[in-house]
Order: structure tokens, then C-alpha cells, then sequence
């Protein structure tokens, strides 16, 4: 072929080569032009087609293996050789026709089956699936990193690069060592034969990517694949060995088990049973170590008992020779799951520290099967790590099963065994003699007391003839004396036994009814023949009755007790009566207990009234007995009678005692145990109902200011008229008796209730009621009233019982209003605290306003006086004049706000002066208007122009229209972003009205909003005495306020007022004479500067001398100089820093001059209403003032009128 190749090279295009570990070689050329050149060597092919032929075959005799053999090596083995298999039909493919592509699938699946045989090799030497399962990801790593080599170079038949031969290479020595020094090559032929086919296969294919220039190419491929083909029969060889190993292993474990089996039924030994078991199982299965524990004890407390242990110390069974049965482990078992387990495995910390102090690497455990469920556990275990194969398993789960077969058996022996001889015990421990005979009076057998009274203790009486044992010469009979009634009655001493004997005959038979013989059991009565002389002597002298009669009616017998009890003189006039009608007060009393003693035969503490000749009723309790015939008929009653008629009354006593304290115990619980009073009337009212069985009950409590009942808890009543009960009025004359006579209980008929009582007792269908008064001390505060259907009477019992609620519904009514009245002080004293709150932070807010208007109003006194001086100066066009008119207004305007912060902040005494009510309001709105424009509130004024001056406190209206202005704003922002406030005044008739009405959501309870402390704001944002104070306010002025809703729109607070004149000031001061046009020497006191030059100014245009002083130092040093007309001073300089101020210093060193002081101040002194300085005649001028009433009081002094009017 080489030498056909060199001829040719001109029409040789391709060579496709692809080698695997035992593959064959085509060789195809083409020559150049259209000529087809056949296959020159045919024997490529025929190799490939013999070893996949060979592989074919193999694949299909392990898969017959795969039917016995479970291995898991067996399985990886069987994935590899499928992948073998797979790559020889690719090689025959691939050589027959190639296909592109293909030589890459088939170098896959040979690496493939390589890997795959490598991981059997690896699971059988270490018997661990787990380590080869983790290596599978890394296989397909292989695979890919073997395609991605083999991709790269050129696709040729036996070309492949040196990586993958050398992987495939070491792939093959890697098991082949490993098989070597494994235990499976100690096992048999087969593991050295599969070890050294891995060897060659591994070293025959170091050198693949060399042989396509080896001389010997084909043979290199021949034998490849021969070893391939010797690997699969290697490994025929290793399973064949095994399941002969295997087979060997199983009939050695039969063995065994037939055995265990006969040893199992030759004893009935359960501890021998375990031990012989236990130590051949442990010797069959090449274990170490082995232990059966039973359970003993049921649930939670059921432990497993070591019974029988192989390779355990002593130690270790005396530390663990119980278990607990409710361990994980032990509950997974006793399921009948076996269990296999290696200690590094054990979760169970207590398992594990048990498997690490036996030295066990490895455990088997399983139940021990019962009919009722597990009887124990079998455990299996070694100190290596061994693996139990599936047949092991297998025969260990039927080792377990026939032992727990064994163990139950032998147990249901041994108590069958214990039954039989408990039985015997029994039988011989009877102290009465019994005698078992056959029907020809043969003995089966009798007891040990029997033979003691016959004197034959030792021997044994079965089999004997009863004539044998009990002579007939004492007593004639035919076959046995006791089945005649020859003896056994009991009336005579027995002639055989020494004593009196009550014989009790029983026959048996077999399940088809025939008699088997008959059981004697002789009770030995001779201590009650002697007691029964006793007990008729104590029964004739015993205090209770004791009686025989018929059940006709008539006494029999009875003693001297019965005879006392009935009241009869002579027994034989007792003996006449007729019981059921002269002795039972009740008839049906006696066919009651004749019906009791006929069913039962007896009956104790049967209690009745039983009737004596003198007539008188006593409870009597009975406790007898029926006395048959042989036919189960009634003969006669026989008992006792004891009277318990004292006993009876004290023990009804004690009930209503007790009855009385539970009521009174339980009422009073419910009516403690919640703070709802409401809740607990009613919960008591249907308690009373229960106790007292009544039909309805009903609350009332009683207002002495309106003499009316107002019921507040009912139960039992069925129509609405009476659910719907209204408050009535009472005569008084009714309350008045009852408080004279202190009366507690009275029946309702009798009292003159209202008529709509006696409607609701006639809807209600009240037959009978009654009314418990309930007291305070010496005050009426309602009535319990409780009633029935049915006409009925209270015991005196009942009565004080229902007093005795009544007043624990009044103590409980009393708590309620204390606790009441407690909490609405309490939030009184909370509220109050929060208005002292407010308070004090308002004076703060006054405080600083003082002080703001203070700093402001210097100014505007400048602003004023200058504005005033430029529109007189007649220095102005027409345009300037317009300007400085403006500048005034708005001065003014600035004035208006900081009197009106003042007015407000200010706390004035109340005076009654002249208001003009829309002045008021202006005002006011003043205040708010930037909040109101803030919060995008519309203001819609609709004040009347002719409204009437009208006397009142205009800070007290000022603060009424405030609170209102701020109750709408924030009604208004609650339900929107934005609103309207309409603001109306006018008149209606002889009164003013002023109406506030908003866009909110109105009021929710118009009545209560001018309740103090009430207030639908959260807390810390209203105290609830805003409205409250504004009902003051107007009642005061003697107006009135009230609210209702207008929807759509919100609340509408409506204010009248009357006309009420205020007296006029007296304004004397004429301003005209005033303007006198004198001129003086005029002194200015002042700190301010710009009022200085302010004031300066217009006193010097009224050609006024003005000297001016910015301290009270400067003024007394211009005072000691100079002589002045008239002193202008601010008001803050009256005081100096010694107390002595600027008056006080002109009183003592120029008294004249004090007299004609004009103040000035910023802020109004405190506690003077009319503008006066206390302790001085005159008034004090506001800044900003007026020109005109500046020089008016200037005017004033220098013309010497000291007493002219205020200044307004």
C-alpha cells in the first residue's frame, strides 16, 4: 500500500485515519479525474466488523448478567461497554463510508467508554457509589476538552493527537493497578485477568499518534482490538467468578438458616433462642459484632433491652442495655425499614456516640416482626467498612422475620404454659371445697380445700367414684349427693364435710350441647348460721326499721324501730295496714321502687315521705332487697328504713345556705369583673333569671330632681313594647311612702305604678311580679323588678335572697357612678391642666407681642407725624399730596394690626363701652388674614351698614369671633384643601345677629359643642373650652349662641346680641379752643430718635421751642438749666433706676411743672382701661397718635385746663 501510495502521488487527494485503542485502518484515494480507485485493503474493515460483532455480542451477555447482578460497578460497566459497542459501530461507519464528523463522535464515545469502565473499576475496588457519582461532571469535562483537542487537528483515520492517547493510556493503567491491589483480585481469576488486559490495552496505546508510519500498522491494529475483545471477556469472567461466590455464599447462609430453624422449634428458651441465632447469623455474614434488643413498655416510655450481644465488652452492654425506643433510628426501624448505616453517616449524635464506643465502621438493623407490631431489633454490624450485599440484606430480613416468628411462638407458649399453671394455683387457692364429676359420677377434679376436709391431702382424687370418696351410709343417694339435693342446702350440717355447706350446681357441655359433667362448688355458711343468731338479736334491738313484706303490701316481720317510726301501738295492727295507701304519702313512691327491685333486685338510700297513724309526714330512705324463688319470682322485700327527716331539714337548709352564697358569690363577680356597667346589669339580670326561675327582669333607676324611672337592663321580655320601655314619671307620694317605711320588697300589684306598667305586664303576660327597692343610705336609686308567668310566692328565703341582690346591685350601681365621677374629674383636672398650659403659653405669645408692638409703634409715629406734616406743609402738588395720604393710611393700617395683636394677647378686666360690632368683626379677620389667604380660605362678608352701637367687652366679642374664625378654618381644612367662610351681620328685630358659616362637614353632635371639655380634635390640639367660653361670653352680654348644619355647607354658630346703650365718654376737650395757636417752651423726652425728630417737627411748626432729651439724666440736667411750659415723655422713662422717675423728680423740684406732663407710650399700661397714667390726671397718648391730639393736649396745658376730657 505504501509502495502503491509513493507510485501515485499525483492522484492520491485525501487519507482519513482515525485511531482509537483498538481500531482498524481504511485507506481511500481517488485518483485525479473521474476514475474511482476501490479499497485496496479490506482486512481494516474486517477487523473493525469482527470486534464490533465481538462487542455486540458481549453488550448482550452482560445484559443477562444485568438481570442477577446488581452491583453498582456492574452498572458503570455496562454504560461503558454500551459506549464501546457504540464506537466499534462508528469505526465500521466510519470505514465502510466516511461521513463528516464522525471520526470526532467516535473518538467521544471511546473516551467515553473509558471513563465509564474506569469509574466501574473505581465502585468495585472502594464499594462506594458516592466518591464515582461525584466524579460525573468531571467526566463531561473530559469529554469536552477531548473534543475540543481532537477538533483542532486534521479529521484523518489513526490520527489523533499525543494528549488524547495519553490520556486514554493512563485512563487504562490507572484501573489496572488499582485492580491489582484491590480484594477483588484475592477473590478470584477473573479481577487479575480484567487488571491485566487495562495494563496492555494502557501501554499497547502509548504510542497511537505513531502508529501510521509503523511497519507493522495492521497487526498494531489487530491487536488493539483483540485486547479490546479480551477485556469484555475478563470481565465475563470476573461476574461468573462472583456469582459462583455468591451461589457458594447463598447455600452456606441456607445452611445456616435450616440450622436455626431446627434449633429454633428443639427449644422453647427464648434467651437460647436469640443466642444461637444471633451467633450464627453474625459467623455467616463475616460481621463483628451483633445484638437483639426487645421492646419492652408501650409509648413514650418503651425502651429496647439488650437480650443477647457477639463482640460487645461488658462495659458497653452495662451502659447501653437500654435504649429508648422513641429515638429517631429506633422508630425508622421498627417501621420494618431496614436500616444500613457507616458511623460517619449517624446524624443522631447519641447513635453515632454509641457506634464510636463499639468501634463499629458499619451497622444493619432490622425489626423484629410480631402480630401486633415490632418485637425488637437485630443489629449487624463490623468494624471494617463492609457493604451488605442486596442477598445479605435479603437473608438477614428472613433470619429477622423467623425470629420474630420464633420469639412470639416460644412467648405464646411460655403464657400458655404460666396460664395453665396460674389456672391450677387459682383453682387449689379457692378456699371453698369444689368437686368436678362426669355425669357417671366419675371426679375430673377438685381443689386442695376439698381434700383437706376429707382428710386426703396427699393423694389425688381424680378418676375415683364419688360413692368412693362420700360414703352412703351417712345419707342415701344414687349417684352424687349434691346433684339430688341430699345434701348441700345448707338448713343441716353436711354428713361428710364437718360444718354447714351451700352447694352451687353447674353443668358444662361440649360446643354440640351434650353434657361433659357437672362443677360443685360447696360455700361454707357454718360462721354465718352463727351469725345469723347474732345479727336477729341485733336486729330486734337496732334503732333503725327492719322490715319484711310481701310485694302485695302487707309486713311480714319487722322490729321494734319500725314499729316506733310508723306511730302504731301494736305489731298486729301494723301487720293489717295496706303499705302502698297507709304508708306511702305518695303511691307512686312504692310502684317506683317495685319497679327498681323487680329490674335490679336491690336498691339502696331509695328515699320517700312515708305517712304515720298520726298523720305526720317523715322522709324516710330505704335500702332493701327483692327475695326470689327458685322460679326468679318476687317472694318478699327485706331492708332497712332510716328516718332522715332532721337531717333532711338541715341539709335544705345548708342548700339554700349555699344556694344563696353562690347566687350572691356569682352576681357579685359578674357585677365587679367589668367596668361596663351596662354589660354587667345585664349578664345579672339573666343569671337572676336562671337561679330565681323567672320570666322577666328589669332595671330601673330613679332621678329625684324629675321624679322619673329610666330603665337601663332588662331580660326575659318577648315584645317591643316592653323593649322599648320610656323613662316614666312617678307620683311622688309613692317615693315618699317608701322612703317613710323603708320598704325593700313589695309586690307590684299593690303600688301605684304609671299605666304604662301595667301595659307592659299585660303585653308581657306577667301573672305575678314583685319590686326590690334600691337603697343609697336614705336615698331611693331605682327598683329591680322581676316577674313570672305563672302566678307564684317567694319563700322568705327567696325574698332576702332577691334584698340581698338588690343590694349588691345598688353598691355596684353606687361603684359605677363613683368611678364615673372619679374619671370625669380626673379628665376635668387633665383638661384644666391643659388650659393652664394654653394659658401660660398665650401669655407668652402676649409678652412678645407687647414687645414687638413696642419696637413698631415708634416708628409709625414718625411715619404718621411726617405723613401728616407733608399733606398741611402745603409744599405738595396734587399727585404728592395722593402720596402722602397713602403712606398715612397704610401707616395706619400697620397701626390697626399691632392694637389688634395687642387687644388679643392683652388680658383685660371686662368693660362695657360702645362697639360697633362690624368694626369688630374687621378686626378680627384681621388677625387671620394671612393664615386664611395661606390656607386658601375664601372670607364672604355680608355686613349690614346700619347696624345699631350696641354696649359690650370688645376683647371678649374680639375672642368669641376668633374662636369661631378658627373652629371654621379648621372644620374647613379636615375635609378639604381649600373653602369658604361667609360672615353675616344684621338685624333681627330688637336684637343683633352675627352668623358664621362654613364649607366643613358640620358638627356631629350640635348639642354637647358647648359643653365644657368636649372637643372633637385629637389630642394636644384642642381642650374642648373654646365654645364653652363663647357661651359664657354671650350669656354674660345677654345674647345668645346656638349651631345647626346647612348642607351642603357645614356648621352656621349664630350670635344675638341686644341693644344695650353704653354710657358716652365724656369728651370736653374742644378740640377748636384747643387750637389756641400759643406758643412755649417745650421739653421732649424720649429714647427714640426717629420720634424725637418726629415729634420735634411738628411741635416746631406749630412755633413751639423744643428741646429734646434721650434719657432721665438728660432731662434733669435741661430741667436745672432751662424753664420749660410743658414736658412731652415717653412713658418708659417715668421710672428711673432708682424707682424715682421723671414724675417723681418734677413733684420734689419743680412741683408746678408736674402738672403739665404729656406721656407718650408705645404699649398701653397695663391695667388702665381708659388710656390714664395710675397717679396722674392725665391721659397717655398712644403712638402712633394723631397730630391734632398731640398739639390738642399741648394746646391743653399751656392754656392751663387741667381738667379736660380723655383723649380718645
Amino acid at each position: 500500500m505504501l509502495a502503491w501510495i509513493e507510485a501515485h502521488p499525483s492522484d492520491f487527494l485525501a487519507v482519513h485515519i482515525k485511531v482509537r485503542g483498538s481500531s482498524s485502518t481504511a485507506v481511500t484515494a481517488f485518483t485525479a479525474g473521474r476514475r474511482r480507485i476501490l479499497l485496496e485493503n479490506q482486512g481494516l474493515l474486517g477487523i473493525a466488523f469482527f470486534e464490533a460483532s465481538a462487542f455486540v455480542i458481549l453488550l448482550v451477555l452482560f445484559f443477562l448478567f444485568r438481570r442477577d447482578h446488581h452491583t453498582g460497578y456492574f452498572r458503570f460497566w455496562l454504560a461503558g461497554w454500551c459506549c464501546f459497542t457504540f464506537s466499534a459501530l462508528c469505526e465500521v461507519t466510519l470505514l465502510a463510508r466516511p461521513l463528516a464528523g464522525l471520526n470526532l463522535v467516535y473518538l467521544a464515545s471511546q473516551a467515553a467508554a473509558l471513563l465509564f469502565l474506569f469509574a466501574a473499576v473505581m465502585n468495585g475496588a472502594t464499594g462506594s457509589d458516592r466518591r464515582i457519582f461525584s466524579v460525573l461532571p468531571l467526566i463531561s469535562l473530559i469529554l469536552g476538552a477531548v473534543y475540543y483537542v481532537e477538533r483542532r487537528g486534521p479529521q484523518q483515520f489513526a490520527s489523533l493527537h499525543w494528549e488524547t492517547a495519553i490520556f486514554e493510556s493512563a485512563i487504562c493503567l490507572f484501573p489496572g493497578f488499582l485492580l491489582l491491589r484491590s480484594p477483588m483480585a484475592l477473590r478470584g481469576h477473573g479481577a487479575q485477568l480484567l487488571a491485566g488486559v487495562f495494563l496492555l490495552i494502557g501501554l499497547h496505546g502509548l504510542d497511537r499518534p505513531l502508529w501510521l508510519q509503523h511497519p507493522y500498522f495492521l497487526l498494531r491494529i489487530a491487536f488493539d482490538h483483540l485486547l479490546g475483545v479480551a477485556l469484555g471477556i475478563a470481565m465475563v469472567v470476573a461476574v461468573l467468578e462472583e456469582a459462583q461466590a455468591r451461589s457458594e455464599e447463598l447455600n452456606d447462609k441456607l445452611r445456616r438458616l435450616t440450622l436455626l430453624t431446627a434449633a429454633s422449634t428443639q427449644t422453647l428458651s427464648v434467651q437460647e433462642v436469640i443466642d444461637q441465632v444471633l451467633s450464627h447469623l453474625v459467623e455467616s455474614l463475616g460481621a463483628t459484632h451483633g445484638i437483639v434488643r426487645l421492646k419492652e413498655g408501650e409509648g413514650n416510655a418503651s425502651y429496647l433491652v439488650a437480650r443477647a450481644s457477639v463482640g460487645y465488652t461488658p462495659s458497653f452492654l452495662a451502659q447501653h442495655a437500654r435504649v429508648s425506643a422513641m429515638e429517631p433510628w429506633a422508630q425508622h426501624v421498627l417501621k420494618e425499614e431496614c436500616q444500613f448505616l457507616e458511623s460517619k453517616d449517624e446524624w443522631d449524635p447519641a447513635a453515632r456516640k454509641r457506634l464510636d464506643e463499639a468501634g463499629l465502621k458499619s451497622l444493619v438493623t432490622l425489626a423484629l416482626p410480631g402480630k401486633n407490631g415490632a418485637l425488637g431489633v437485630i443489629a449487624i454490624g463490623s468494624t471494617a467498612h463492609t457493604r451488605f450485599h442486596t442477598d445479605e440484606i435479603s437473608y438477614l430480613v428472613n433470619i429477622a422475620n423467623l425470629l420474630g416468628m420464633t420469639l412470639q411462638n416460644v412467648r405464646l407458649f411460655e403464657q400458655v404454659t404460666t396460664t395453665q399453671q396460674q389456672w391450677e394455683y387459682t383453682f387449689d387457692s379457692i378456699g371453698d371445697p369444689i368437686l368436678v364429676h362426669d355425669p357417671q359420677g366419675r371426679i375430673l377434679r377438685s381443689n386442695q380445700r376439698l381434700k383437706q376436709l376429707l382428710g386426703r391431702g396427699s393423694g389425688t382424687l381424680v378418676g375415683r367414684n364419688v360413692k368412693e370418696l362420700l360414703s352412703a351410709k351417712n345419707a342415701a343417694y344414687s349417684n352424687c349427693p349434691y346433684c339430688e339435693g341430699v345434701a348441700g342446702e345448707g338448713d343441716a350440717p353436711d354428713p361428710w364435710l364437718s360444718g354447714y355447706f351451700l352447694v352451687s350446681n353447674s353443668t358444662f357441655a361440649d360446643p354440640g350441647g351434650r353434657q361433659l359433667g357437672t362443677v360443685h362448688v360447696l360455700k361454707d355458711i357454718t360462721e354465718r348460721k352463727r351469725a345469723e343468731e347474732k345479727y336477729r338479736t341485733l336486729v330486734s334491738n337496732v334503732q333503725e326499721g327492719v322490715f319484711i313484706s310481701t310485694p302485695q303490701g302487707r309486713f311480714l316481720d319487722f322490729n321494734e324501730a319500725l314499729l316506733r317510726m310508723t306511730g302504731y301501738e301494736t305489731r298486729e295492727e301494723l301487720m293489717t295496714i295496706d303499705i302502698p295507701t297507709a304508708f306511702y304519702k305518695n303511691t307512686a313512691d312504692r310502684e317506683r321502687l317495685k319497679r327498681l327491685l323487680e329490674q335490679h333486685g336491690a336498691v339502696a338510700d331509695f328515699e320517700f315521705e312515708m305517712r304515720r297513724k298520726d298523720g305526720e309526714f317523715r322522709t324516710m330512705l330505704e335500702s332493701s332487697i327483692a327475695v326470689r324463688d327458685s322460679a326468679r319470682n318476687v317472694t318478699a322485700y327485706q331492708g332497712f328504713l332510716l328516718d332522715i327527716t332532721e337531717r333532711k331539714q338541715a341539709e335544705q337548709e345548708i342548700r339554700r345556705r349555699n344556694r344563696e352564697l353562690m347566687v350572691l358569690n356569682s352576681i357579685a363577680k359578674t357585677l365587679t369583673e367589668s367596668l361596663d356597667l351596662g354589660d354587667s346589669l345585664h349578664r345579672t339580670l339573666r343569671q337572676m333569671a336562671e337561679l330565681f326561675s323567672l320570666d322577666a327582669t328589669s332595671l330601673y333607676l330613679f332621678d329625684e330632681k324629675v321624679t322619673k324611672l329610666r330603665r337601663i337592663a332588662a331580660a326575659g321580655h318577648r315584645s317591643e313594647y316592653s323593649r322599648h320601655f320610656p323613662a316614666v314619671s312617678v307620683k311622688p307620694e309613692l317615693v315618699q311612702h317608701i322612703k317613710a317605711v323603708h320598704a325593700t320588697f313589695l309586690s307590684a300589684q299593690g303600688l301605684p305604678l304609671p299605666p304604662v306598667f301595667r301595659d307592659a305586664q299585660i303585653k308581657e303576660g306577667i301573672a305575678t311580679a314583685y319590686v326590690v327597692i334600691l337603697w343609697s343610705k336614705d336615698r331611693v336609686i331605682g327598683g329591680l323588678v322581676v316577674g313570672s308567668r305563672t302566678p307564684r310566692e317567694f319563700s322568705p328565703a327567696d325574698v332576702n335572697l332577691l334584698i340581698a341582690v338588690g343590694s349588691q346591685i345598688s353598691s355596684a350601681i353606687e361603684r359605677s357612678n363613683l368611678y364615673e365621677e372619679t374619671r370625669q374629674a380626673y379628665e376635668n383636672l387633665r383638661r384644666t391642666q391643659e388650659q393652664l398650659l394654653h394659658s401660660e403659653k398665650l401669655a407668652a405669645v402676649g409678652q412678645l407681642i407687647s414687645g414687638v408692638a413696642h419696637e413698631l409703634n415708634n416708628p409709625l409715629t414718625a411715619i404718621l407725624g411726617y405723613s401728616q406734616l407733608l399733606t398741611s406743609s402745603g409744599q405738595l402738588n396734587q399727585q404728592g399730596i395722593e402720596y402722602a395720604d397713602k403712606l398715612y393710611k397704610q401707616a395706619q393700617r400697620t397701626h390697626r394690626i399691632v392694637q389688634n395683636l395687642l387687644s388679643f394677647a392683652r388680658q383685660h378686666k371686662p368693660e362695657r363701652v360702645s362697639v360697633q360690632i362690624n368694626q369688630a368683626l374687621e378686626e378680627t379677620l384681621a388677625l387671620r388674614d394671612y393664615d386664611l389667604r395661606m390656607s386658601n380660605i375664601r372670607i364672604h362678608l355680608d355686613l349690614a351698614p346700619d347696624l345699631p352701637v350696641t354696649a359690650a367687652d370688645p376683647h371678649q366679642l374680639q375672642q368669641v369671633f376668633l374662636n369661631l374664625v378658627n373652629n371654621a378654618v379648621d372644620a374647613i381644612l379636615e375635609r378639604s384643601s381649600e373653602g369658604d367662610l361667609w360672615v353675616r351681620t344684621g338685624i333681627n328685630g330688637d336684637l343683633i345677629f352675627i352668623e358664621f358659616t362654613d364649607s366643613g362637614p358640620g358638627v356631629k353632635d350640635a348639642s354637647r359643642v358647648f359643653d365644657p371639655f368636649y372637643t372633637t380634635k385629637p389630642v394636644g390640639k384642642g381642650t374642648g373650652l373654646g365654645l364653652s367660653i363663647c357661651y359664657g361670653i354671650i350669656t354674660e352680654h345677654g345674647g345668645t349662641i346656638r349651631v345647626t348644619n346647612l348642607p351642603p355647607r357645614g356648621a352656621s354658630f349664630t350670635i344675638e346680641l341686644p341693644f344695650q346703650r353704653a354710657a358716652s365718654p365724656n369728651l370736653s376737650v374742644d378740640r377748636t379752643k384747643a387750637d389756641s395757636g400759643k406758643t412755649g417752651n417745650i421739653l421732649l423726652v424720649d429714647h427714640d430718635d426717629s420720634v424725637l425728630e418726629a415729634v420735634g417737627t411738628l411741635l416746631r411748626a406749630r412755633d413751639h421751642r423744643v428741646e429734646v432729651a434721650r434719657s432721665l439724666s438728660a432731662a434733669h440736667r435741661l430741667l436745672e438749666k432751662q424753664d420749660f411750659d410743658v414736658i412731652v415723655a415717653d412713658l418708659q422713662i417715668a421710672s428711673g433706676p432708682n424707682g424715682t422717675g421723671l414724675g417723681d423728680w418734677l413733684a420734689q423740684h419743680r412741683p408746678a411743672l408736674s402738672r403739665k406732663l404729656v406721656w407718650m407710650s408705645a404699649v398701653a399700661p397695663s391695667g388702665s382701661a381708659g388710656g390714664k397714667l395710675p397717679g396722674s390726671p392725665r391721659q397717655v397718648l398712644q403712638k402712633p397718635f394723631k397730630v391734632s391730639d398731640l398739639l390738642a393736649a399741648v394746646d391743653d396745658l399751656l392754656l392751663n385746663r387741667m381738667d379736660a376730657a380723655p383723649i380718645g
